[in-house]
């Protein structure tokens, strides 16, 4: 286990409710609903590539989902009620291929207004739009 990963475990996922509380003055996801979301986005599209920021962190994260974590885990041992926001890039870099990691990097492209489509059919979220992405809002 890396050490962010160690201090997320050990010291801010902790105080996790006490974070927000203190940081954020609405709530826009639950559970339920970015399980439903991330659910409905691997059905709808073989892979999808997001950014993600945690509530209590400044580092950006990339992850290429191709199937949903079980609850309550966005992405173990993140849970859902950890994410600040989420981002669907026109364009992202990420391994040529997954099971050779020396083969480099290359960039590939998703269709952010398919993807708007979906979001749209599964209920009402804080979205913004910028002409290179989507920023789909846990908390504000």
């Amino acid at each position: 286990m890396n050490a962010r990963l160690y201090d997320i475990l050990n010291n801010k996922s902790k105080n996790i409710d006490e974070i927000i509380k203190n940081n954020y003055s609405g709530s826009y996801l639950n559970n339920t609903k970015w399980y439903k979301l991330i659910d409905e986005l691997t059905k709808n599209f073989e892979e999808i590539y997001i950014n993600y920021k945690l509530v209590y962190d400044d580092i950006v994260e990339g992850y290429l989902f191709d199937s949903v974590d079980s609850e309550p885990y966005f992405l173990e041992p993140i849970k859902y009620k950890e994410i600040e926001w989420i981002e669907f890039k026109n364009e992202y870099s990420y391994l040529l291929n997954r099971d050779n990691k020396k083969a480099g990097k290359t960039i590939y492209k998703q269709d952010t207004r398919l993807i708007k489509s979906v979001i749209d059919k599964i209920g009402e979220f804080r979205v913004d739009i910028f002409s290179d992405k989507i920023r789909l809002y846990a908390y504000i």
